[in-house]
């Protein structure tokens, strides 16, 4: 009897499998730990939650699910505040939220893959992917260039209806058609809604199997990391577990409330808007994303990325160049510039002290992501500390930066060994 299957042992795979399910049960990340085995002060950790009822019950935003986890164990778990303020309903634990940009983060990840398989490069013309994609003065456009938000797209959407937004092919066509705001390279002009999902076609059509972006970001990216709540698109099964987009702040400039609230109900489970808005995950899928690349792109036996490769998304692509997006927000506060300090579909730390959703606390090589005034994820590789917030409610942008940096000075402060 031939006991090799595919070059592998049968007693080889059946230890793989057996060592797989060890891990899965040695998981800290869903099961609460003693804050004070991990180093924290339980009282001033305390004082998280208090402040954030506090912010709910002024109506600064709705609700929200808080995570943190240290060296991979969890030490902080909130379930707060209102799924819908309006009709009262309680924020579940497994609540499912519109990830907005931490979208980008998930797709930065599907086209970094492609680049480890040699397939792409970051000086690669786009156009040399997608032919139609050469007009305009986008000749010149690297896929680099799109990833580090230095392409001069800008940040309106499409000019099609909002429905035909969620049609990846209806959104690429319209893209194509677009012309630049900025000369590449030139400044950092944060693209809300185009350069993504250009990058979602990119991978598309880079793909052997000649899958849809969904099905590829599903295969290869959520389903090695135990995202089992995470989709671009959402099932109709799920709306009971889904947050509704409702905005808390009108008077900032950025937050179109109706736009918001049209294109939130116009998601179904074909939805492939890959840049903002199509992208939805629970909290404990967020943190497993973020721990993976605390661990250099890879968790419990999945890999997804090189440890070389997460090194390259989470070092600074803009030196110290603003990030164009906040010119409105800034004006609305009466803030001076201050650095994008961007990864690869990623936001960073850096130095200084400006609005930001990674603490002020945070060491300089702190990296995480953040979606419309409503969440943000952080890691700190040195105090190897991951923090996960998905809220309700959407707030203006500084104001949304201003409340989680305080959030994660406070978690940070209560770290004392």
């Amino acid at each position: 009897m031939n006991s090799t299957v595919g070059g592998r042992s049968l007693k080889q795979r059946i230890l793989k499998l057996i060592n797989r399910h060890r891990l899965e049960k040695m998981s800290s990340l869903n099961t609460l730990t003693n804050p004070e085995s991990l180093g924290f002060d339980p009282i001033a950790l305390n004082r998280i939650q208090d402040r954030i009822k506090t912010d709910i019950n002024a109506e600064k935003y709705d609700g929200g699910r808080f995570l943190m986890a240290r060296r991979g164990k969890l030490v902080l778990d909130l379930t707060l505040g209102y799924q819908e303020r309006d009709s009262k309903r309680p924020m579940p634990e497994d609540a499912i939220f519109s990830i907005m940009s931490i979208s980008k983060a998930l797709t930065a990840t599907g086209l970094l893959r492609c680049i480890e398989r040699g397939e792409v490069s970051m000086l690669t013309p786009v156009h040399h992917i997608i032919p139609e994609f050469a007009k305009r003065g986008k000749e010149r456009v690297t896929v680099g260039h799109i990833l580090t938000h230095t392409a001069g797209l800008g940040m309106a959407p499409a000019p099609i209806p909002v429905p035909d937004l969620m049609v990846l092919e209806k959104s690429v066509a319209a893209i194509c058609e677009m012309p630049l705001e900025t000369p590449p390279g030139e400044i950092v002009s944060y693209s809300a809604m185009t350069g993504y999902t250009i990058l979602a076609e990119v991978i598309r059509r880079l793909d052997a199997k000649k899958r849809s972006f969904r099905a590829i970001m599903a295969e290869d990216v959520f389903g090695p990391l135990k995202m089992n709540d995470t989709s671009f698109g959402i099932k109709k099964e799920l709306s009971e577990r889904r947050v509704p987009v409702a905005v808390r702040d009108f008077d900032s400039p950025e937050l179109n409330h109706q736009y918001l609230m049209t294109r939130d109900k116009s998601i179904s489970e074909t939805t492939e808007l890959a840049a903002g808005g199509g992208g939805f995950a629970s909290a404990q899928d967020i943190l497993r994303f973020a721990e993976a690349l605390r661990l250099g792109g890879a968790l419990e036996g999945g890999r997804v990325l090189s440890p070389a490769m997460v090194q390259l998304m989470t070092s600074n692509q803009t030196g110290l160049r603003p990030n164009s997006m906040m010119n409105n927000s800034r004006a609305l506060h009466g803030l001076a510039p201050f650095p994008a300090y961007l990864g690869l579909g990623l936001f960073l730390r850096g130095e200084g002290v400006f609005p930001s959703h990674i603490p002020t606390l945070a060491s300089a090589e702190t990296f995480g992501s953040w979606g419309l005034g409503s969440m943000g994820f952080w890691v700190d590789p040195q105090r190897e500390i991951t923090f996960v917030s998905l809220t309700s409610g959407i707030m203006e942008r500084i104001r949304s930066h201003m409340r989680f940096q305080m959030l994660g000075d406070m978690a940070l402060s209560s770290l004392i060994d």
